[in-house]
Order: C-alpha cells, then sequence, then structure tokens
C-alpha cells in the first residue's frame, strides 16, 4: 500500500511545529520530500516507500529541512534597529550585515547525509538487484 504524501506533509510539519492549516512553505516541504522519497526508493531498491519508512520518511524531511532551511521555515525576529545615535560631536550609524542569499532547494550533500543517518531503518527493507 503506497503512503500518501499528505499524510508526510502533515507529520513533517508536526514534527517542526509548523501550523498545520498555513500552507506558505507547502511548496518548499514538498521539494524535501520528493527528493527524500527519491533517495529512500534509490536506497532500497524498491518501486514505492513501504508503509513501515512512513515515519522514518517524515522524520528525514524534517531533518534536512531544519539543517538547510531554518532561515526560511523560522525567521528570526525583527528587531528595532537604531539609525543613528550621536553624542556630542561623535555620531554613530549601525552598519547593516548583507543579506545571505537563501537556497530554496535541497543540497545532495545534506540529503546524503540525512540517508546515512537514517540507513539503520533503510537496511530493513533494503532489496538486492541481480
Amino acid at each position: 500500500m503506497a503512503i500518501n504524501k499528505a499524510e508526510i506533509l502533515t507529520l513533517v510539519k508536526k514534527r517542526l511545529g509548523l501550523p498545520l492549516n498555513e500552507t506558505t512553505h507547502d511548496s518548499l516541504i514538498d521539494l524535501y520530500l520528493d527528493e527524500i522519497e527519491q533517495r529512500i526508493l534509490n536506497y532500497c531498491n524498491l518501486q514505492e516507500v513501504p508503509d513501515g519508512l512512513k515515519y522514518t520518511w517524515a522524520a528525514m524531511v524534517a531533518v534536512a529541512l531544519t539543517k538547510e532551511q531554518s532561515a526560511i521555515l523560522f525567521p528570526p525576529p525583527v528587531v528595532a534597529e537604531a539609525f543613528e545615535i550621536s553624542i556630542g560631536d561623535t555620531t554613530v550609524k549601525e552598519v547593516k550585515n548583507p543579506a545571505t542569499p537563501i537556497i530554496v532547494r535541497p543540497s545532495i550533500a545534506i540529503v546524503d547525509e540525512v540517508v546515512f543517518d537514517y540507513q539503520g531503518e533503510l537496511n530493513s527493507y533494503r532489496k538486492l538487484r541481480w
């Protein structure tokens, strides 16, 4: 029996503490769901992810998202800025750090690391090819 991706999406949101009714990050989570699903299928040499790997799949997606996309999922709070401070004849202006580019696709290194971390669970479902 095939696992419903909507069910995995719900499990991932619960693991990450995201509201279930919010759809802001669904496309990003779907991207990771597909990537991790393909890695599970390739590693285990299967046609579909077995029911026994449902929670493992959700955990793998949550870990990969947390490692790589935490800035998107959990943005830091906006702090009120002091634009200029003057004391006597000295003026100090705050320097803003340039924004770092946000990657919105799974990196191969992170996904490989997650698959390696969950090899124990995946090995139970792995099939050999002849």
